[in-house]
């Protein structure tokens, strides 16, 4: 018996998988039903979905974990697939990775939330090895479309394996080089034949035209001579072979050993994933977007269009940046830049209360004070909606909502 099968049978009794009952069909899959938000009441956010595939002839498990106030949200979310997503502990720990998304300061950058999909393997010698290359196309042709269809996504998808399934995620790089612009292969079993063809797919890669960022996480625990002799080896081919769009990281494995790898490199690789120098402006330019200076809308245009050579689709600007530019024209008493600014985050990202305050303060500075109050309390109206762990930050909000509402003269 494989470590992973062990871990998973080990696992299987704290396991909530919920079955799927008759529902309106979606792209092949069911909606879960009542009874399955019933099963599943302690991760609200998790929805266990049946598809029906074709390609494999069965119906699949899956588990998408969608972002907390996905509700009041109207934004777009990258996608992160987990192979093995049947271990809870795996998708908690990916769930929790993609959903630190805390901003202490304006000039860091914030882990944007993420869909997560755990996908059920059955036999995985089956599903990842002997018939990998139908089990991709499942992958790539059937559960992708399906996502992209259900869920508010954007082209950008990482995929996830320990084990077998860090073999399989570099091989699906060679199947479908599209597909996946991030893969973190934990752990990966690659015997001499398959390190050649990953090589070699990933030399074809390295010869591409294009801008946009390839992103690789390896690790290895020192504990598992076969799995770090092997991720060593292609650390050094990527390092010594890849041109500068690649980037590389490599989890340190110091004492760990086969099944511990995964909850050492999850984190760190989101994190990674999602650096700052891939998707946040520079740092210079930042500060002074911070401080006011320049024009903010054609510094934030500028940096959208950069970002999104990068990463090869058109990007969003943040919430944050919508804010610094409202915030910037405000300062300027630029009234009616400054409220189209605030309306346009407003609309982006209905669940964020920086909006609605700078709205108030535009409508205290016109001397519309009934505006100004109604828009201070649609932010209190939205505080008591969002989702949040916090409920001292929350108070601490509510109680400066309603000292700034009863300041508001008239």
């Amino acid at each position: 018996m494989s470590e992973v099968r062990w871990l998973v049978m080990r696992r299987a009794q704290s396991f909530l998988i919920a079955v799927a009952v008759a529902a309106p069909s979606v792209c092949g899959a069911s909606v879960p039903s009542a009874a399955t938000t019933i099963a599943l009441h302690e991760r609200s956010h998790v929805a266990a979905v049946r598809i029906q595939s074709k390609l494999l002839g069965e119906t699949r498990t899956l588990h998408v974990s969608v972002p907390p106030n996905d509700r009041i949200a109207r934004q777009r979310y990258p996608v992160v697939y987990l192979l093995d997503g049947q271990v809870r502990a795996f998708f908690d720990l990916t769930v929790a990775a993609t959903n630190y998304d805390l901003l202490g300061d304006m000039r860091d950058y914030a882990i944007p939330s993420q869909i997560v999909v755990g996908i059920e393997q059955g036999d995985r010698g089956a599903d990842l090895a002997r018939n990998g290359e139908l089990f991709t196309r499942f992958i790539v042709e059937e559960l992708i479309p399906c996502i992209d269809r259900e869920y508010r996504t954007v082209p950008y998808r990482t995929l996830i394996g320990h084990s077998l399934g860090g073999r399989f995620a570099l091989q699906v790089f060679c199947r479908a080089p599209d597909a996946f612009p991030s893969v973190v292969a934990i752990s990966a079993s690659l015997p001499d034949s398959v390190m050649t063809a990953v090589q070699g797919c990933m030399r074809r890669s390295f010869a591409a035209q294009t801008e946009r960022v390839q992103q690789l996480v390896l690790s290895a625990g020192d504990r598992e001579p076969r799995q770090i002799g092997a991720t060593q080896r292609l650390q050094s081919f990527v390092r010594d072979s890849a041109p500068a769009r690649w980037r590389l990281l490599v989890v340190d494995g110091l004492g760990l050993g086969h099944t511990e790898t995964p909850f050492a490199t999850i984190p760190p690789a989101i994190r990674f994933i999602f650096d700052r120098s891939v998707w946040e402006m520079p740092s210079a330019l930042a500060d002074s977007m911070v401080n006011h200076v320049g024009d903010p809308v054609s510094r934030v245009e500028a940096h959208v269009r950069a970002a999104s050579a990068r990463v090869g689709y058109r990007v969003t600007a943040s919430a944050k940046w919508m804010g610094v530019i409202a915030q910037t024209l405000l300062s300027r008493v630029d009234l009616d830049g400054a409220t189209a600014a605030a309306n346009r985050l407003i609309e982006a990202y209905p669940e964020d209360i920086a909006g609605y305050t700078i709205l108030a303060d535009v409508h205290v500075l016109r001397r519309d004070y009934a505006a100004a109050r109604r828009a201070v309390m649609d932010a209190l109206q939205l505080l008591d909606r969002l989702e949040t762990f916090d409920e001292g930050q929350r108070e601490m909000q509510r109680a400066s909502l309603r000292k700034s509402l009863s300041s508001i003269a008239g």
